[in-house]
């Protein structure tokens, strides 16, 4: 068994790192300003940080096989959205062209062979990415499967399922469990986890390495996501399928991630006064009582700030995250609730490297001065708590199912943007409450440096897609006003203010009423870049990175 696992380990490292081999030898596959748009995403290393200094000894070990397993779900996300694309990167390890060492950098950050900042546009080739990936076939239409399961309505549970990959098995549609499906990957992962968990000497961390150990290859995540909530002490880990986002067939499938965490034990005082406040944010809501069930005064909403020294997969898939919001599971919500994670490294980073250089040449002077540090990181930890807010049931042909499940691909755009407006709604609040002391201007500017940025993805992130529809409903609400003179967009606070609430209203009406047709149409009324914003965004591609992408120092 040990030479098994240490096989699939050196895979693993092989597939996440590369390997020495030829060049692809087709460079006329690759467009000719690949090498413009590589040097657009420059490397930074994210693997150091100032608090590994404070860690005991047994902690830094544990620290090194948790990394390990990162770079195994490395390896299972490769083969969920372009195992294709996955060789292709391999082979162009030891490129020594500028083309070719741009297309292994571009393979590397879109984690495929398609562009994830122009909507999925080929780079090599051109064939056209699958909506769903590879966890689904790769000519499966939403039709073709929606049709199937109204003629098989048994089997539809199984095919929905987050953690089951779908293929064909001659005229049928089958599901096949993730940890089979995946087993080369997550079975060594998960003895890693048990090492791990031999070495910690906090309990809470034993108790969950186990437990996630053990999920990964069953599929069951709840006992593991109830004990992941209980972790106390100075490391933590989120590994696994999680977010759904790579699925744009049906907004269903979970891909793996692990991100490799480094907690800042200092920074809890700052963040307790926020802890308790879940219930209040859940009541102040604009909306019908319906649409905001009984938030739990019991339940846990644990908030971390932390290094990230190594993620991987779905973590890093270009669109570099600065916190998270997990469980998804709304099981785990009612029965003990969900953490919020801000990681402090990527936070300082993509402020300085992007968002404030974006800001300056899109916004007006007098709205890039009120971008501060505190009021955007009080926004983001905002926009995770109300993650969590808002409706978790839905009625639709007599049976209760998720908003997830009733949206379908239109889910996530939608629940980004719920999260989004509703933190700056609930900001009002926590001002009102004299929990945070500052005017909303900063926070509102924050904000639309934070969406400029991933505007800039376009249409195939749901960050672009919820974020470009919400700057355009703001200029349409006198809140954003394009000066020509000035060729900068300026900001009306009072304006803003009102076409939050108003924002808002309709994106939890949304998801409360399961409503696909009405995500559909707000999407394509609103989500698209407009000629005077275009005209900055392009002016912007000359100096501003679109991203940085972590890399790691041996």
């Amino acid at each position: 068994m040990k030479k098994i696992i240490l096989i699939g380990f050196v895979l693993a490292l092989f597939l996440v790192n590369g390997c020495s081999g030829s060049s692809n030898g087709g460079g006329s596959t690759y467009p000719p300003d690949i090498i413009t748009r590589a040097a657009k995403l420059p490397g930074k290393d994210m693997s150091q940080s100032v608090l590994y200094d404070n860690l005991q000894g047994w902690e830094k070990a544990v620290l090194v096989k948790m990394m390990h397993a990162a770079a195994f779900m490395d390896a299972a996300f490769w083969q969920q959205v372009d195992p294709e694309g996955e060789k292709l990167w391999r082979s162009l390890a030891s490129a020594s062209t500028p083309l070719e060492k741009a297309a292994y950098s571009m393979l590397d950050a879109n984690y495929g062979r398609w562009d994830r900042f122009l909507d999925f546009a080929p780079f090599v080739g051109i064939v056209s990415r699958p909506p769903g990936g590879y966890v689904y076939p790769i000519d499966l239409t939403k039709s073709e499967l929606d049709a199937y399961i109204a003629t098989h309505p048994a089997e539809k549970d199984a095919l929905l399922n987050p953690y089951t990959v779908v293929r064909r098995s001659g005229e049928k549609l089958v599901a096949i469990p993730y940890h089979e499906e995946y087993a080369a990957f997550v079975d060594p992962a998960a003895l890693l986890l048990f090492e791990a968990a031999e070495l910690s000497q906090n309990p809470t961390l034993t108790k969950y390495l186990r437990l996630e150990a053990q999920a990964l290859r069953t599929d069951d995540y709840y006992e593991a996501n109830l004990a992941w909530l209980d972790l106390t002490g100075n490391l933590d880990v989120s590994i696994g399928p999680h977010e759904t986002y790579d699925d744009q067939l049906y907004g269903q499938k979970a891909f793996y991630k692990a991100n490799v965490l480094i907690v800042d034990q200092a920074a809890a005082s700052q963040l307790v006064k926020y802890k308790s406040t879940g219930p209040a944010l859940q009541e102040n809501l604009p909306v019908d009582p319906k649409y905001k069930p009984v938030y739990d005064s019991k339940t846990m909403m644990p908030l971390l700030l932390a290094d990230d020294i190594r993620r991987s997969g779905q973590g890093r898939a270009i669109m570099e995250p600065v916190a998270f919001s997990l469980p998804n599971d709304p099981r785990v919500w009612a029965a003990k609730g969900s953490k919020k994670v801000m990681m402090g490294n990527y936070l300082n980073t993509r402020r300085t490297v992007v968002l404030e250089p974006l800001a300056q040449v899109i916004l007006d002077p007098t709205v890039t001065a009120m971008i501060k540090h505190e009021a955007y990181f009080t926004w983001v930890l905002m926009h995770e708590v109300c993650h969590t807010l808002g409706p978790r049931e839905v009625v639709k042909n007599g049976r209760t199912i998720t908003p997830r499940e009733a949206l379908g691909e239109y889910y996530s755009p939608i629940e980004e943007g719920k999260a989004d407006i509703g933190g700056l709604y609930n900001l009002q609040y926590l001002i009102a409450q004299g929990i945070i002391n500052a005017p909303l201007g900063p926070y509102y500017a924050g904000f639309m440096a934070e969406s400029l940025r991933s505007i800039r993805f376009g249409m195939g992130s749901a960050y672009g897609v919820i974020r470009s529809a919400s700057w355009n409903i703001f200029v349409d609400e006198g809140a954003l006003v394009y000066d020509s003179v000035a060729n900068r967009f300026t900001m009306d606070v009072a304006k803003m203010t009102t076409a939050i609430r108003k924002l808002l209203i309709m994106l939890i009406t949304i998801e409360g009423e399961g409503d696909p047709a009405a995500a559909a149409s707000l999407i394509k009324t609103y989500s698209n870049i407009r000629p005077e914003l275009k005209k900055l965004l392009d002016t912007a591609d000359n100096t501003v990175p679109l991203e940085f992408v972590p890399v790691y120092s041996k």
